[in-house]
């Protein structure tokens, strides 16, 4: 098994990956996708930070939580969690049109405003993380 850092990188990367990906989407108009990678984003670094500290098979998947925990081990990231709570509507909400009232679809239903909140949020956490597990 790879050593924590290793692991952590890993797991990096791939937030790294979603981030940008988001971003891309964003810039394309394709909101409900670019808050879901900006959320899949600062999931995955959140990961990365608890990994690096030792963690192993982590479940959660709420950001909140994860950067609850993430708090626990350092207080940075105590002011991001209600921001990450904002993050958890778009696992969801954002790919399955079963999740919103009738006949709406995600999208069709998330606007600029939404996906930029998210993708900002997003590299909040992320440089926060980042810079603590470099």
């Amino acid at each position: 098994m790879k050593n924590n850092k290793e692991n952590s990188l890993r797991w990096q990367r791939q937030a790294e990956y979603d981030l940008n990906q988001g971003i891309k989407l964003l810039a394309d108009g394709n909101f409900s996708y670019a808050s879901f990678f900006a959320e899949q984003a600062a999931q995955k670094i959140l990961k990365a930070f608890l990994i690096f500290k030792g963690r192993r098979f982590i479940t959660i998947h709420s950001v909140g939580e994860l950067l609850k925990e993430a708090a626990a081990l350092d207080n940075k990231f105590s002011p991001l969690i209600n921001k990450g709570k904002k993050l958890d509507r778009h696992y969801l909400i954002s790919r399955y049109p079963d999740a919103l009232p009738e006949p709406a679809i995600p999208a069709e239903s998330y606007t600029k405003d939404e996906a930029e909140e998210a993708v900002e949020i997003a590299k909040q956490i992320f440089e926060i993380t980042k810079n603590l597990i470099s």
